[in-house]
């Protein structure tokens, strides 16, 4: 059958969290062979490939790691070449930068690559953001910086993130950004929900996200993989029937 839609989601508190409904999941991905699946994660593509041979967690198409700075498609997990595009970008001035700031620490080496420097930054102010940007731009790195949960600060070259892997995977395999969907629960998939995708909050998604979130978002009752079942199959019905949606909008997502 030929794959129309593309689903791209988040992992660790999206698929993630609940055995049963990431079980229920994989099911669902059986029966919906018409849906090509990402796995869309701040973890590299070696750390998923674990997860999915250690849980319910089904064989995507593709793994999007490292916050969007890798693409490999499945089933031989090869870089999708040309990505990514990272002009401007210094990772040796990045981590300078960061090791700098008297409010970041580098994370551990196995969550940094070339094209991402992570730092542990609890509850850093916008204030305190600000200085972070200002300084890369000072030292005239070309970077994006993406703050979750209070806590993880993840730096990237501009341009790169979740959501525009996203959208150069899905124009790879020829699907057009109105029938990709997306999904998530924290803060840092929000450059998902702002890429003409149709999005998915789910049950538990946190309320960085909620705010964040743009465009047409279906906020779930259902939490974790459930509510990306939930989410998908209502995405999915009005795909289906209508080429132009606008059903959900950010207005109608308020925290739970």
């Amino acid at each position: 059958m030929e794959r129309h839609f593309l689903l791209v989601s988040d992992v660790d508190g999206t698929l993630l969290g609940d055995d049963p409904a990431t079980a229920a999941f994989a099911a669902w991905r059986e029966r919906r062979r018409e849906v090509r699946l990402a796995l869309n994660s701040g973890r590299f593509a070696t750390s998923l490939q674990q997860s999915i041979e250690r849980t319910a967690l089904p064989a995507p198409d593709a793994l999007v790691g490292g916050m969007g700075t890798e693409i490999r498609l499945g089933p031989d997990w090869d870089l999708l070449d040309g990505w990514p595009a990272a002009d401007g970008w210094n990772a040796a001035v990045v981590r300078e930068a960061l090791e700098n700031h008297p409010r970041t620490r580098l994370q551990e080496e196995e969550f940094l690559s070339e094209h991402k420097i992570s730092a542990y930054a609890v509850d850093l102010t916008p204030g305190e953001l600000v200085e972070i940007e200002e300084a890369l731009a000072a030292a005239e790195v070309a970077a994006r910086v993406v703050y979750s949960s209070a806590r993880d600060l993840d730096v990237l070259p501009c341009g790169v993130d979740k959501g525009t892997a996203a959208l150069r995977l899905a124009s790879h395999w020829g699907i057009p950004p109105e029938r990709v969907i997306v999904a998530g629960d924290s803060g840092n998939d929000a450059a998902m929900f702002q890429i003409g995708a149709r999005g998915i909050l789910v049950g538990n998604a946190h309320a960085d996200l909620r705010l964040a979130a743009a465009g047409d978002v279906y906020p779930a009752a259902a939490a974790y993989a459930a509510g990306v079942i939930e989410g998908a199959e209502y995405w999915l019905a009005r795909l289906s029937s209508s080429g132009n949606l606008s059903v959900a909008s950010r207005s109608s997502v308020t925290p739970h």
